[in-house]
C-alpha cells in the first residue's frame, strides 16, 4: 500500500493505494479508511498549500488604507489615480531592480512608494530602507506616514510585534522584517545595513556626498542592497531641479526605457500623450489669477481638436495607459521634452509589452501635474503665465507642473538694453505724480568703502521701481548721511525719507556694521546673501561678534537672503521695457561702469546659481538685488495707495485739534 499526498486546486489530501495481503479485511475492502493513520494538522495543511500571490494594484485595493490627507480611514481605489496602478505592477516585475519616479508634486508619487512597501511587507520580504533629505522630514514621515499605514490595515497590523520599543521615529520592528529611516546627511544612518527595499524620497534635495569623507549619496546609498543581488528593489523619486539633478540624470543615464502616459479622448477615442501646448485659454485673456479662479482654460484633443474640461481630463486619464519612450529620444543630456516627444515620436509600446519582451533592470516614469485631477488644468495655465515676467516663477512651472528640469544657460545682460532704462531724471530726484510708495537703500560693504544705492518704489503688486541715488563713499558717517540726513524730493518739491535700508555684513567688516546696524534699529539691518537657502528670507539671531566670544548688547537680527532667488527676479526685470509696468527704471546719470556692473553675473550652466568671473566688479548687481530683499522684507508690493491715504486723512484728522488749540 502507498500513502501519499496529493495536492490539487490549492488544498491537500491524503491518497491510499493498493491492496497489500498482510493488511486486515476491513482495511482491504476501504483503503481509504487509513487515512487517519496521517492525518495533517491545519499548520501543515497551510504550508503545504501554494500561496498564490497577487499583484500589487490587486492588494492595494483590499488592504490599503490611507492614513493621512482628506481620504483617511477609507480605503484606497486605484479609479483615483489610475497613472499608479500599472507603475505599482511594473514596480514588482520579476526583471526590474530600479524604478526612477520623476513627477511633478501633488501626483501621489509619496503614496505609490507607500503601497509598494505596503505590498512588500505582506509579499515582499526583507529589510527596508527609507532615506529623506534631513532628519526632521524622516522622523515626521516614519510617524505621519509609515506607522499609520501599517497600523490602519487589518492585514498589516497583524505583522506588528505589540512591543513599544519596536516603533520608534527611526525604526519599525515587525514580527518577519525591519523598516529604517534615514536621512542623507547621516553617513552613520546609511551604512552598516543590509537592504532589500531602498526608498529614495526627493534625491533632488540631497546633499552630493554625506559628508566630506564619503562619495556620491546616492552611490552610498545603493551599496546597501549589494547582498540581495538578484531580488532587491529600489525607488528613487523627486520632482525635478536642474538638468544635473539626480533625477533627470537617472532617466537620462541610467533608466534602460522611460514611460509616458497615454490618455484617451472622450470625444474621438483616440489615444495620445498629454502636452501643456493643447492646454488653451481665451485668446488675449493673460489674467493669470482671472483664469486660475474662473477656470478658464482648457485641453485641446490633437486629432478632433474637442475641448476637455477637468472633468473630461479625469475621464480622459482613467483611459489610458503607459507606453515606452522611443530610444532615439534619449539623448546625452537628458531624456527629451515631453513637448517633442508628442510631436516627433509615435506611440511606444505598452507598458508590460516592454518588460515581457525587453526584461529591463531599471525604468523610469515622467508625471507631469496636469494627469493628476487635484491639479487644474486653469492652475497650469496660470502658472505659465505667471512666469512670463518672473523667472523663479517660471522656473516653479517647468519643475511643479511640466516636472522637467529648470534647463540654466549663460546669460549675460548686454548692457544697451540697460541703457534703455534711463529717463530724464537727474541724480537724487524721486518720480513726481504720487506713483512713489517709499526709499529703500542697499549698501554692499567693502573694505575700502561702500557701495550704496536708493530706490524709489511704486504702489502694488507690479514693484515698479526707479533708482534715485548710487555710488561709492568711503565712510560709515558719509553711509549716514546719504541714507538719513541728505532729502530727497520730486520735481513737485514733495520731500520723501529712506524709510528702511539692508546692508552687507560679510567679510572684514562685520563688527562694525553690526554696531551700526544696533545704532539705527528700526531703519536699518545687517543682511547676509545666501546661494541655497529653502526661504526667500529670514531672521538669525546673532549673541557674539564674529570670530570672539564677546556678546553683543542686546544681540543683533541677521537678515538671511536668498540671492539666487532675487537675483533671478532682478533678471526679469531688467527685461521689461521701460514703457511697460513693474520696469526697473535708472536715473539720467547713471553712468556706463554702473551699467557694466550690472552685466557682471551670469548663470552657471551646471549649478544654476548666479556667478562672477573673477577680477570683475559686481557691485552694482548687488545692491540692486539686495533692493528687491528690502522691498520684499518691508511688503512694499502689497500697499496700496488708497489705503496710505486714508491713513493719512485720519493723522491729520486726530492732529488738527491739537493745532487749533
Amino acid at each position: 500500500m502507498t500513502i501519499a499526498l496529493q495536492k490539487n486546486d490549492g488544498r491537500v489530501r491524503v491518497v491510499v493505494s493498493g491492496n497489500p495481503s498482510w493488511m486486515p479485511e476491513k482495511y482491504r475492502r476501504r483503503p481509504e479508511a487509513v487515512a487517519h493513520v496521517c492525518r495533517i494538522t491545519r499548520g501543515e495543511k497551510k504550508v503545504f498549500q501554494k500561496r498564490e500571490r497577487p499583484k500589487p494594484s490587486e492588494w492595494v485595493e483590499k488592504n490599503r488604507v490611507l492614513s493621512v490627507g482628506p481620504f483617511a480611514g477609507t480605503k484606497w481605489k486605484n479609479s483615483t489615480t489610475p497613472y499608479l496602478k500599472d507603475m505599482m505592477d511594473a514596480a514588482f516585475f520579476p526583471s526590474v531592480r530600479e524604478i526612477y519616479i520623476c513627477s511633478a508634486p501633488q501626483t501621489a508619487k509619496t503614496t505609490f512608494i507607500d503601497n509598494c512597501i505596503g505590498y512588500a511587507i505582506d509579499h515582499y520580504a526583507g529589510p527596508v530602507l527609507y532615506v529623506y533629505p534631513d532628519e526632521t522630514t524622516s522622523k515626521e514621515n516614519c510617524k505621519d506616514r509609515i506607522l499609520p499605514m501599517i497600523t490602519s490595515s487589518p492585514r498589516l497590523r497583524g505583522y506588528l510585534t505589540g512591543t513599544d520599543n519596536d516603533e520608534s521615529a527611526t525604526r519599525i520592528n515587525l514580527q518577519h522584517m525591519q523598516l529604517y529611516m534615514a536621512w542623507a546627511t547621516s553617513a552613520t544612518k546609511l551604512s552598516n545595513k543590509t537592504i532589500k527595499l531602498l526608498v529614495g524620497d526627493e534625491i533632488d534635495k540631497y546633499p552630493e556626498t554625506p559628508n566630506k569623507r564619503e562619495g556620491g549619496t546616492i552611490d552610498f546609498m545603493r551599496a546597501r542592497v549589494t547582498w540581495y543581488k538578484y531580488d532587491h528593489k529600489i525607488f528613487l523619486s523627486s520632482t525635478p531641479t536642474i538638468e544635473h539633478g539626480p533625477i533627470w540624470q537617472c532617466l537620462a543615464k541610467e533608466a534602460q526605457v522611460v514611460f509616458d502616459f497615454h490618455v484617451v479622448c472622450p470625444d474621438c477615442g483616440a489615444s495620445q500623450k498629454m502636452i501643456f501646448d493643447q492646454i488653451k485659454w481665451p485668446e488675449g485673456e493673460r489674467d493669470a489669477i482671472k483664469i486660475k479662479i474662473e477656470r478658464l482654460a482648457w485641453y485641446e484633443c490633437v486629432h478632433c481638436k474637442g475641448k476637455w474640461s477637468d472633468t473630461k481630463r479625469d475621464f480622459a486619464v482613467r483611459m489610458g495607459k503607459w507606453r515606452s519612450r522611443p530610444q532615439e529620444l534619449k539623448i546625452n543630456s537628458g531624456p527629451a521634452s515631453s513637448d517633442d516627444y508628442a510631436v516627433a515620436s509615435p506611440e511606444g509600446l505598452d507598458m508590460f509589452e516592454y518588460l515581457e519582451k525587453h526584461k529591463p533592470h531599471n525604468i523610469g516614469v515622467h508625471l507631469p501635474s496636469w494627469l493628476s485631477w487635484l491639479v487644474s488644468l486653469s492652475t497650469v495655465a496660470a502658472s505659465f503665465l505667471n512666469g512670463l515676467n518672473d523667472k523663479n516663477a517660471l522656473k516653479d512651472f517647468m519643475n511643479k507642473h511640466k516636472a522637467e528640469p529648470w534647463k540654466t544657460y549663460t546669460k549675460e545682460h548686454k548692457s544697451d538694453r540697460i541703457k534703455a532704462l534711463r529717463d530724464d531724471r537727474p541724480q537724487g530726484t524721486v518720480p513726481a505724480g504720487g506713483v512713489v510708495a517709499c526709499l529703500t537703500g542697499s549698501v554692499d560693504t567693502q573694505d575700502d568703502g561702500f557701495w550704496y544705492e536708493i530706490r524709489a518704489w511704486g504702489w502694488g503688486m507690479e514693484q515698479e521701481s526707479w533708482g534715485v541715488r548710487f555710488g561709492f563713499i568711503d565712510t560709515f558717517a558719509a553711509v549716514e548721511r546719504v541714507l538719513f540726513d541728505d532729502e530727497y524730493r520730486d520735481k513737485d518739491g514733495n520731500k520723501f525719507v529712506v524709510a528702511y535700508v539692508i546692508q552687507d555684513a560679510m567679510g572684514h567688516r562685520t563688527a562694525e556694521v553690526y554696531d551700526f546696524a544696533r545704532k539705527h534699529l528700526g531703519r536699518l539691518e545687517a543682511f547676509q546673501g545666501r546661494e541655497r537657502q529653502t526661504q526667500p528670507h529670514r531672521f538669525s539671531n546673532i549673541e557674539y561678534y564674529p570670530g570672539t566670544n564677546k556678546p553683543i548688547p542686546g544681540g543683533i537680527k541677521l537678515l538671511q537672503g536668498n540671492s539666487n532667488y532675487y537675483k533671478n527676479i532682478l533678471s526679469s526685470k531688467l527685461e521689461i521695457l521701460p514703457t511697460d509696468p513693474g520696469a526697473w527704471h535708472l536715473n539720467a546719470e547713471c553712468h556706463d561702469e554702473w551699467i557694466k556692473q550690472m552685466c557682471a553675473e551670469h548663470i552657471d550652466d551646471e549649478t544654476g546659481l548666479w556667478v562672477c568671473p573673477e577680477n570683475v566688479k559686481n557691485h552694482a548687481w548687488d545692491v540692486s538685488y539686495m533692493q528687491l530683499v528690502a522691498a520684499d522684507r518691508i511688503g512694499v508690493k502689497f500697499w496700496r495707495k488708497e489705503a496710505a491715504k486714508e491713513e493719512t486723512k485720519k493723522k491729520e484728522e486726530k492732529e488738527e485739534p491739537q493745532k487749533r488749540w
